[in-house]
């Protein structure tokens, strides 16, 4: 078992960090739209950017460890966040307006459903477009092998992510 988690470190953790995320949404949701009767679309619109905040923080920090160098970089990579979320964000509330407003399925019941699809999409989406670990970690170990094959001396081009390939350990 510890091997299965030191191996999928990113997914177990973007998995808690996740589950986390998708309760402060499912909360919010229920409490907007059952307790107090906001518009199931506004309560789920409210409730996606709250867990969406929740999501970034610790997306960046405790599961792809991508430190805050500077304030450039933090805005640059929640900017890609929200990019990349748009389409989720979307997905989101297709799910939801079709599910509530066209058939009549239980909101809380759906809400579950939409965040287990839209968390699955997310965790990909997060991996490769915004924190870019996968492509640092690939460009890294490659350029790397293919040194130590050939001998050649160093390429600042090639090897210009090896100082971040510790973003994946």
């Amino acid at each position: 078992m510890k091997n299965f988690i030191r191996k999928h470190q990113s997914f177990v953790s973007y998995t808690f960090f996740g589950t986390l995320a998708s309760g402060v949404n499912l909360i919010v949701f229920h409490i907007l739209y059952q307790n107090i009767g906001i518009n199931y679309v506004v309560a789920n619109v409210i409730s996606y950017i709250c867990g969406m905040l929740v999501t970034f923080f610790t997306n960046k920090r405790l599961v792809f460890h991508s430190e805050y160098d500077s304030v450039r970089k933090l805005i640059r990579e929640f900017l890609s966040f929200c990019n990349v979320r748009l389409f989720s964000f979307f997905l989101d509330n297709f799910i939801m307006v079709v599910g509530i407003g066209i058939f009549p399925i239980n909101a809380d019941l759906l809400k579950i459903i939409d965040q287990c699809i839209v968390g699955i999409l997310n965790y990909f989406f997060s991996k490769w477009f915004i924190f870019n670990t996968t492509n640092r970690f690939q460009v890294n170990v490659l350029s790397r092998r293919q040194h130590d094959k050939t001998r050649e001396e160093p390429n600042p081009d090639r090897d210009k992510w090896i100082d971040v390939s510790k973003n994946d350990q």
